[in-house]
């Protein structure tokens, strides 16, 4: 497999250069015309379940328009019914699609010249349904349900439905098609051994396995034309046992660019794939050897993907051949000027996804509307428009954390006069702890975004400042964004020299011992046991994170995975974590994530205990109880993650202050607070701002 010769760090040199001469530059996919290199990739919405869905696809889409995104694929419209994510997922076939509502959307976008293709996907066994089908009676392991095998009958007219709904699609407007045939949907089932143990003409051998794909696509074009263009989604990729070799995928590819395919874009893995594709702790473009490879075998455009957050990473892989078009999709929700900040060189600007996956995909997997962590307007457009105010008001933001620096942005943007307090001596609050945690280094990003705004919309800082009410006696409204303290435990011996808070071993302020206790199981105390484990651990190296993982550049492993390949790091520490409630480990992660967490923890031999009552700590460690009865854990550090607590410092000194306090984040809840929240209060604050009278009026923030 080809190796690409590039250096891509975590945070790129996008501050040093102000162009992205290969970035901007036009071109072609097809018959298509693109302003630039830029495609913003599919992604589920699901605003079709909300009110007013048309206005707020049309306020969705224009945004990242007009943000000068180059071209756009829609969320994936199934061929037909049984092959919908879930049962309220949309078809593209005029008995469940309504013409006119897609016309309106895609006039929308293509009026103002940019191509909207529309993405035809088949679920097969990843469909939420007892009516699921696959290519074999295979059960998916993310899913509950098994798959019925479609008959070379039901084969031939799945075949002919693809077809059909790319007809439909281009009467309701769009650009072009793009063919779904990686990540593990029914194209992909039928072309990996791993879930197509058919005995027809469309299992068996590798030219039976690819037929199915190649069908589609023949059938397609010959039903649009020449003049239509037609992507596929290629997996070069599979990372799951069993799945295709690289040699299968390169001949896939030359296949289907046979069949006049005009362009191809790339997919990462499979859904069910034990090798993290978008995560924070997969690499920045860390998948660009697979790409270059596909590349270099094919002559028509290929498209990169998977974690491309930031302007100069995906200048490096055009100008290094290693693509000929960038797709980003989390990307253009936390940031739908991407393209036009980098056009007018200002990279610093730019809201950078941190793929924590928290408001997106996890969002689509309990089916809702996605939104951002670090742009919660996204989704959101109409209800919080991005437009001036009536009235200015003088407003103090207290506390300097994401919240606060996002409520005071947010507040100045819009024409309040804003200052900003911040007691300590930089702004960040927590992110300077989680961005110490590996794979979340991304964290950084986003406090540069937030301080770079502070200063382009005027806010006034005072850091090193607790506001006094003198400071509070002129403004028309606070909000309160002072965040949460570590709860404290009342645990006979919990002032015992060996314990320390989570702030205590993230800030570095305590050296930890080689035998640690952390109390409680949250995502503070799943953060603090992958830090204990490996606090240097360069997983952001794409030849670390391939060894981890077993990642193989063999063209003859399946699924490009090599077990004998996979190398753990050391661990450098004994480590248990409890949990007062009985039950699984950390009930509260990331849906799309916590199995990445656990994954590792288990590896690395960390030690969990549910159902746990902590009696008390001495020079022997930490005495509990279980139903098992009484225990003692030896330790020399024993760290406290359970929980947070508001802080109420800045409620004692403004008892009676001039204005209402309004609270925001951890300073208003608590209980199990995270930054999505948190971000949540900050806009539903500032968009209630006006609605304040002269003196201020309370604020329902929900």
């Amino acid at each position: 497999m080809q190796s690409v010769n590039r250096s891509i760090s975590a945070e790129s040199s996008s501050e040093e250069k102000s162009t992205f001469p290969r970035l901007l530059d036009p071109g072609r996919i097809g018959t298509a015309q693109l302003t630039n290199r830029v495609i913003m990739g599919a992604m589920h919405t699901r605003f079709e379940t909300l009110d007013r869905p048309l206005e707020r696809e049309i306020a969705f889409y224009r945004a990242r328009v007009d943000g000068e995104v180059g071209a756009i694929i829609s969320g994936g419209f199934s061929p037909d019914p049984l092959g919908r994510f879930e049962t309220d997922a949309l078809v593209m076939h005029p008995d469940y699609l309504d013409r006119e509502y897609q016309r309106t959307l895609t006039q929308s976008v293509t009026e103002r010249g940019v191509p909207f293709f529309a993405q035809l996907l088949h679920a097969g066994r990843y469909a939420h349904s007892a009516d699921c089908v696959g290519a074999s009676s295979i059960r998916a392991p993310i899913n509950k349900y098994t798959p019925r095998a479609l008959s070379t009958q039901e084969v031939e007219a799945s075949i002919e439905a693809f077809a059909a709904a790319a007809e439909f699609a281009l009467e309701c407007g769009y650009s072009g098609i793009e063919v779904m045939g990686s990540e593990g949907s029914l194209i992909n089932q039928f072309l990996a051994p791993r879930t197509n143990q058919r005995d027809d003409k469309f299992g068996g051998g590798w030219d039976n396995r690819r037929r199915y794909a190649i069908d589609i696509v023949r059938t397609i074009r010959r039903r649009i034309g020449r003049q239509i263009p037609l992507l596929f989604r290629v997996s070069v990729l599979d990372l799951v046992e069993d799945g295709m070799t690289h040699r299968e995928i390169v001949d896939l590819a030359q296949a289907l660019e046979a069949e006049e395919v005009d362009a191809f874009n790339t997919g990462i893995g499979w859904h069910e794939s034990r090798v993290p594709t978008v995560a924070q702790v997969t690499p920045r473009a860390a998948f660009a050897n697979e790409v270059a490879s596909l590349r270099s075998t094919v002559s028509v455009p290929v498209i990169a993907s998977n974690r491309i957050n930031d302007p100069q990473i995906a200048e490096d892989l055009l100008k290094g051949g290693v693509a000929d078009f960038i797709s980003v999709s989390r990307q253009m929700l936390a940031d739908p000027d991407f393209v036009s900040k980098a056009r007018e060189g200002r990279p610093k600007s730019i809201n950078t996804c941190i793929a924590c996956n928290q408001a997106c995909l996890d969002s689509i997997f309990v089916e809702q509307p996605p939104s951002c962590l670090v742009n919660p307007r996204a989704g959101r457009e109409i209800d919080f428009p991005d437009l001036p105010v009536k009235r200015s008001l003088r407003i103090a933001v207290i506390g300097g954390g994401v919240a606060g620096m996002t409520a005071a942005a947010e507040a100045a943007a819009k024409g309040h006069k804003v200052t900003l307090f911040e007691q300590r001596e930089r702004l960040g609050g927590l992110v300077h702890l989680a961005q110490r945690v590996p794979g979340k280094g991304e964290f950084s990003s986003f406090l540069r975004y937030l301080t770079t705004r502070l200063e382009e919309t005027g806010v006034d800082v005072h850091l090193s400042h607790k506001p006094t009410l003198t400071d509070l006696k002129q403004v028309d409204g606070i909000i309160d964004a002072t965040g949460a303290l570590p709860r404290p435990l009342d645990i006979p011996g919990v002032d015992h020299p060996s314990v320390a808070t989570y702030e205590d071993i993230l800030s570095g302020a305590v050296t930890p011992g080689a035998r640690c206790v952390i109390v409680g199981a949250g995502g503070i105390g799943v953060d603090v046991a992958e830090y204990l484990l490996e606090p240097d651990y360069q997983m952001a190296r794409r030849d670390v994170f391939a060894s981890y993982y077993g990642i193989s550049e063999d063209p003859d492993k399946r699924g490009g995975l090599d077990p004998q390949l996979q190398k753990q790091p050391e661990t450098i520490r004994n480590i248990t974590i409890l949990q007062r409630s009985p039950g699984r480990l950390g009930k509260s992660l990331s849906i799309t994530t916590d199995w990445i967490k656990r994954e590792r923890l288990m590896k690395a031999g960390v030690r969990f205990l549910a159902g746990v009552t902590y009696e008390k700590i001495d020079d022997d460690g930490l005495h509990i109880s279980t139903e098992a009865g009484f225990d003692t854990i030896p330790a020399d550090t024993i760290i406290l993650c359970a929980g947070q607590i508001s802080n109420t410092a800045f409620d004692e000194n403004t008892d009676d202050g001039p204005a209402i306090v309004h609270k925001i984040g951890g300073a208003r809840h608590a209980a199990g607070l995270d930054a999505y929240r948190a971000m949540q209060d900050a806009i539903h604050v500032v968009s209630a701002l006006e609605k304040m009278d002269d003196r201020g009026a309370d604020l329902d923030v929900k």
